[in-house]
């Protein structure tokens, strides 16, 4: 398969013109038409369509650009690779955080990197789990965080740490923990609530808890802006529920006290996750090794509230916490 050629296509189908790809790639159109129906022989299938709002693929296009992406991205990190061997990491490396954990790790992380990786040029990008996962198996993110909660095949998972999962709930609500210090999950369904999406691995896990015994839940709203949950449930309009990871600055809080957190008896284990067919190229090692490091340090000196290692006891739970 001509490299080349995938090249021309890939910009085509992000550009949806050939003229502008033509721009970019600094060729001629007539050229690059010719180059697309010599892959379109070899491949024996129409990849591309012209209509009125510009050039799309076609199913079998489709398909191929995932791969092609794919491709062309590992050609890129074994040439830097093989150029840089020996030499301190450096260059391109990415990594998908999902909202709820972005402000968990994303400074940590980057801090982290300009003072070990500096020659390292970090892209993070925030985004839904199961959207993040998927850009890892099409090659366009080296690699993401994202929760344990069910295979995913081709997706290669290590466990980073556990996290509590809590009732959000505004401060004069006056809920309060069951008897061992937790609040079963079935009883989050007498509370109104807004929830995010049910794509998002928040309420899946939730629901998968609540239909093991049987039950569902309605949502008043569903919301995927982390800052609109919290002010929701902050000026008494719902309750909300929400990990360990979103909540660390309202379980380190001390003052004033604008939600009432209650650990349920549910927790999810949070992973970093790479492509089994893909494998990182130096510098992405680095950042997966880096990232590995701030996790295990904040573990060690009990940073986090309601975080624990992904085996073992809780490290440091807040129980029926009030916070600000």
């Amino acid at each position: 398969m001509d490299l080349r050629q995938l090249k021309y296509f890939v910009k085509i189908v992000e550009q949806r013109s050939m003229s502008r790809a033509s721009v970019e790639l600094h060729v001629a159109q007539s050229a690059l038409s010719a180059q697309i129906a010599t892959l379109e022989t070899r491949m024996r299938q129409k990849l591309l369509v012209r209509r009125s709002t510009g050039v799309f693929p076609t199913e079998a296009g489709q398909a191929l650009y995932k791969h092609a992406v794919a491709i062309l991205r590992q050609v890129e990190r074994a040439t830097h690779d093989v150029q840089r061997l020996g030499d301190a990491a450096s260059g391109p490396a990415s990594l998908g955080l999902p909202v709820v954990v972005e402000d968990l790790l994303a400074l940590a992380l980057f801090v982290a990197a300009r003072a070990k990786l500096p020659q390292v040029k970090l892209h993070l990008l925030e985004g839904m789990s199961y959207l993040l996962r998927e850009m890892v198996l099409q090659g366009r993110l080296d690699m993401t965080v994202t929760y344990q909660f069910e295979p995913s095949p081709g997706i290669v998972e290590h466990p980073l740490f556990t996290e509590m999962i809590y009732l959000v709930s505004p401060a004069k609500s006056g809920v309060k923990p069951g008897n061992k210090g937790t609040m079963p999950v079935t009883e989050v369904v007498q509370y109104p609530l807004v929830l995010s999406s049910p794509q998002t691995a928040m309420r899946r896990v939730v629901q998968a808890a609540l239909a093991a015994e049987n039950l569902t839940v309605e949502a008043l709203a569903e919301i995927d802006s982390l800052k609109t949950l919290v002010d929701v449930v902050e000026q008494g309009h719902a309750h909300t529920v929400l990990p360990a990871s979103a909540l660390q600055r309202q379980l380190t809080a001390s003052g004033g006290r604008s939600v009432v957190l209650t650990p349920l008896d549910l927790s999810r284990t949070v992973v970093l996750c790479t492509s089994e067919h893909l494998p990182l190229g130096l510098t992405a090692t680095a950042v997966y090794e880096l990232l590995e490091d701030v996790v295990q340090a904040a573990l060690k000196e009990q940073r986090w509230m309601g975080i624990r290692p992904p085996s073992g006891p809780p490290s440091n739970s807040a129980k029926g916490t009030t916070a600000a």
